[in-house]
């Protein structure tokens, strides 16, 4: 199969907050293609674990409890310094993404987005789901698509089109503490670093590849060249810390 006929069929994936999906989409596999897998780490003194959420017990009326997540996952680190929540995308060239004909559900269970980082690509439609006993408010701050701001009543949905590629936050008004990223993109693939900061791309014709990677407080950047050989598995490690922004500069 050559690059110009690779066809991406995209699935959304409901990850839970401490375990986000290695991967939203399941691209073509086959002897013509390899695979990237990987390791997000983060580099440098580690800082220390932000406070978990403080919640008004009025104000969780209605949430279903047994789902409710209390810590902060504006930067998760484990023990041995994997790094969650970090979007890496690539783009084959005349690879042609295939918009989902279902659409890509970020649930609010438990008074929580079910994805911290939720990636789509452009011109999927987004639903926003509401699975508690009480309403939520969908507000969400993008620069390129139609902002909502609107109220999910419980066991409703509603649904939107984004067919620009941006990164934009997602908050409910009526509980403050609740907030995620959706990042609409035109790349051809990707991944989100799980709880250990592991990712996997499947399906890439060989070639060499620079993957763009992106976090909601590290900031965005590049990795480092990896080469992919058909029928094999290329590794490729990359370091994140405070010290450093995009292109690895330090910061002033």
């Amino acid at each position: 199969m050559s690059t110009l006929s690779l066809l991406l069929a995209f699935s959304a994936l409901g990850a839970q907050p401490s375990d986000p999906a290695p991967a939203v989409l399941a691209p073509a596999v086959g002897d013509d293609f390899g695979t990237i897998s990987g390791h997000v780490m983060w580099e440098g003194e580690r800082p220390e674990p932000k406070p978990d959420i403080v919640m008004d017990e009025k104000a969780t009326v209605g949430c279903k409890h047994d789902s409710m997540v209390k810590k902060n996952e504006t930067l998760l680190i484990d023990e041995k310094g994997g790094v969650a929540n970090v979007v890496l995308t690539l783009t084959v060239a005349g690879a042609t993404p295939k918009v989902p004909a279902e659409p890509v559900v970020l649930d609010q269970k438990g008074c929580h987005f079910s994805q911290h980082v939720l990636v789509m690509p452009v011109g999927a439609t987004l639903r926003f789901a509401n699975s508690d006993e009480t309403n939520h408010n969908i507000h969400t701050y993008p620069k390129k698509n139609t902002a909502i701001n609107k109220n999910v009543a419980a066991a409703g949905t509603t649904d939107q089109v984004l067919d620009k590629a941006e990164t934009f936050e997602v908050k409910c008004d009526i509980h403050p503490w609740m907030k995620c990223s959706v990042i609409v993109t035109d790349a051809s693939q990707w991944a989100v670093s799980a709880a250990d900061g592991s990712f996997k791309i499947t399906g890439v014709p060989a070639g060499e590849y620079e993957l763009s990677w992106w976090h909601e407080e590290l900031g965005k950047g590049k990795t480092e060249k990896v080469k992919v050989e058909a029928g094999k598995e290329a590794m490729l490690d990359h370091k994140v810390g405070a010290e450093k922004k995009a292109g690895g500069a330090r910061r002033r």
